[in-house]
C-alpha cells in the first residue's frame, strides 16, 4: 500500500494493460531526518519559551541567560559564537537584560576592548527555581521512553553528530 503524500502515482499501461505505479518522489531519508529533528527542536523551543515567559524574558534572552548561568562569565564574542548569533545581536540582547538588572558587563583589566558578561547575583539567586522547572519538564517528557528507546535516541543523535562533523571537515 502506498502513502499518497509521499509518492506521485502515474497511470500508464503496460502491454498487459496493468497499471504501473511509479514512485517519483520517494522522500530522501536525510531530508526526512532533518525534518524530524526540526519538529523535535520546535517542540523543545515551545516548552522552554513558555517558561521564559514566566521569567519575563524572551526566548533569545533566556537562551543567553541559560548559557551564562551554565558556563559563567563569558566574553561577548564567545557568547555570540556559542549562541550562533552576531556580536551586534547579542549586544542588543545584553543591553535589554542589563536594563532589567539581569546581567552585568565588566571590561577586561588587561584589554579594555574586551567585555565580559555574567548573570547578576539577583538573577542567579532567583533563576535556579525556573531552570529546575524546565529541567523537570524534560525529565517528565523523556521518562515516558523505555530504556531501549532512550538508547536508540542517543545512538541516533550520536550518529547524526558524527555525520554532521564529517561534513565540517
Amino acid at each position: 500500500m502506498f502513502r499518497m503524500r509521499n509518492i506521485l502515482v502515474r497511470n500508464t499501461f503496460t502491454r498487459n494493460n496493468e497499471r504501473e505505479v511509479i514512485d517519483f518522489m520517494e522522500e530522501n531519508k536525510g531530508i526526512k531526518a532533518i525534518k524530524i529533528l526540526k519538529n523535535v527542536m520546535e517542540t523543545v523551543k515551545q516548552k522552554v519559551h513558555s517558561h521564559f515567559k514566566e521569567m519575563n524574558i524572551t526566548g533569545p534572552q533566556g537562551m543567553l541567560m541559560g548559557t551564562l548561568a551554565h558556563h559563567g562569565e563569558m566574553k561577548v564574542s564567545d557568547l555570540s559564537e556559542r549562541l550562533g548569533l552576531s556580536n551586534s545581536t547579542v549586544s542588543g540582547i545584553i543591553d535589554r537584560l542589563e536594563n532589567q538588572g539581569l546581567v552585568e558587563r565588566t571590561r577586561s583589566k588587561e584589554d579594555r576592548r574586551v567585555v565580559y558578561v555574567n548573570v547578576s547575583p539577583e538573577f542567579r539567586k532567583n533563576s535556579k527555581e525556573h531552570f529546575l522547572k524546565i529541567e523537570k519538564v524534560f525529565e517528565a517528557m523523556m521518562s515516558k521512553a523505555t530504556p531501549e528507546e532512550l538508547d536508540d535516541i542517543l545512538q541516533g543523535l550520536n550518529t547524526l553528530q558524527r555525520v554532521i562533523d564529517r561534513d565540517q571537515k
